[in-house]
């Protein structure tokens, strides 16, 4: 089960950066199985459609995204993006705790990480 929400959410995130390229349609009825997890069967029920055209919306719609992203990356670079601030965010918090673990602290070492902290928080936004 977790693989399956796993693969939900990293199509909820390739229709957020790539949605515009997919027809209404295809965006509407993607948003609705990966956004508001509704069956095949409510979305065919609010598109008139059978649920075998759900479904074909569905991998094709997962086919635009998929190669959208094979070509431009740019969920994979945010992710990367992200995990880097992350970790970084960590190691200049060690900094900071080494830091005031010594008997006199150096007060550049406060000021900077202090700053470096505001940028990466403002990144991260």
């Amino acid at each position: 089960m977790a693989a399956k929400s796993q693969k939900n959410l990293g199509f909820s995130l390739l229709l957020d950066y790539y949605g515009p390229v997919l027809t209404e349609k295809q965006r509407a009825i993607l948003t609705e199985y990966y956004d508001e997890d509704l069956s095949l069967a409510e979305i065919a029920e609010n598109f008139g459609i059978t649920r075998q055209g759900v479904r074909d919306a569905i991998k094709h719609g997962e086919a635009t995204l998929t190669d959208m992203e094979a070509r431009l990356g740019c969920a994979g670079r945010e992710r990367a993006l992200r995990s880097g601030l992350d970790r970084l965010e960590e190691l200049v918090m060690e900094v900071r705790c080494c830091n005031t673990g010594l008997f006199t602290p150096v007060p550049q070492i406060a000021r900077d990480t202090d700053e470096m902290l505001a940028i990466i928080r403002r990144l991260n936004d």
